[in-house]
């Protein structure tokens, strides 16, 4: 048996697990990313179940919040809340944010330099507003309940510097696409105005729905991202995040929406939705608290313990980022740098 074989037969219980988890990598797992069986609706019959799964779990969790939230989170994808803090709580925060001094990661996407606060237990008990906005019981159940996993996620702090003295590069989040084939959430509170001058939020209203058409495009997108060796276009995502041409949105019934938004507004939106970063017209900042929650589809449960949950789940990320940090800063990917960010 060969080499090959071994590590084949090594990482095939690997692969077997990706299947019924969150994994997505056309690339990297042939079992996903087998043409063969996609051809057969491997990647629909994925989709479709994920789907079908989180529809139960909010129904179940429908308690945690108002009944105009829910039908506007299924309808649209999304909740969008202005002025979501006191005044005077977002003023400390916003000034508590803007001047925090700490270990910042920091990376290029395009002509983008993202900086980023990865928000701890332990940050947070040097942050008082902080820690405050993260236990907010608002943001908990709003969280908690979109995510359909009943468990807080996991929070940054998120600098974008738009037009910054970098080389060029492609950007991954400016193409309209969906993070992943099953739904899951983010959230951003708005720590500055955001339009046109700085890259705001665009979303497509609706495109988180599985209507006939979009499943006939998932199947299509299944099947380019099955392809193998030059039938593969290199310049296409086969990570399992799919990117959606305008033409394709116009055939699904589907338009776009710019949030354009002033600071102290909440925005949460369901990623498997279409959706991208806007362009930024100049030199400019957009600092944002940004959450996400991201957990096994196939699950047809939820935690009963919010909060030693959320914990465990900020504990194994920290333990992730650890990994990433290490290959990213080797690489010259990225770069951690001890101080503000830039403002």
């Amino acid at each position: 048996m060969g080499s090959k074989s071994v590590k084949k037969l090594y990482l095939l219980p690997k692969w077997l697990l990706e299947l019924v988890s969150w994994g997505k990598s056309f690339k990297h797992n042939p079992i996903i990313g087998s043409y063969w069986l996609n051809c057969c609706g491997l990647h629909v019959g994925r989709v479709v179940v994920a789907h079908l799964l989180f529809r139960f779990r909010l129904f179940l969790l429908s308690p945690l919040v108002p009944a105009a939230d829910r039908r506007h989170f299924r309808k649209y994808g999304f909740i969008l809340k202005r002025n979501f803090l006191p005044d005077d709580d977002f003023q400390r925060l916003a000034q508590e944010l803007q001047e925090y001094e700490g270990v910042v990661r920091e990376f290029v996407e395009g002509t983008t330099l993202t900086q980023r606060l990865f928000i701890t237990g332990a940050e947070r008990s040097k942050m008082p507003e902080t820690r405050a906005l993260v236990e907010n019981p608002a943001l908990d159940r709003l969280m908690r309940y979109c995510s359909s996993k009943n468990r807080r996620p996991l929070f940054y702090v998120e600098n974008l510097c738009n037009q910054a003295n970098v080389v060029p590069r492609p950007d991954p989040q400016r193409d309209m696409h969906a993070d992943t084939f099953h739904p899951c959430v983010k959230g951003w509170l708005y720590v500055d105005d955001t339009d046109g001058r700085n890259g705001p939020f665009v979303y497509v209203p609706g495109s988180h729905r599985l209507s006939w058409r979009r499943l006939q495009w998932e199947y299509r997108q299944s099947l380019e991202a099955s392809k193998q060796g030059a039938a593969r276009d290199p310049a296409r995502y086969w990570d399992g995040s799919f990117r959606v041409s305008a033409t394709d949105l116009q055939k699904m019934g589907l338009q776009p929406k710019t949030f354009h938004v002033p600071a102290n507004t909440l925005v949460v939106a369901n990623v498997y939705g279409f959706h991208r970063r806007g362009e930024a017209a100049e030199r400019s900042h957009r600092m944002t608290v940004w959450m996400q929650a991201r957990d096994n589809p196939f699950n047809p449960l939820f935690t009963l313990w919010p909060k030693s949950t959320a914990r465990a789940f900020e504990w194994g990320w920290g333990k992730v980022l650890q990994k990433l940090d290490s290959a990213r800063l080797a690489s010259g990917e990225q770069r951690s740098y001890s101080g503000r960010f830039s403002r």
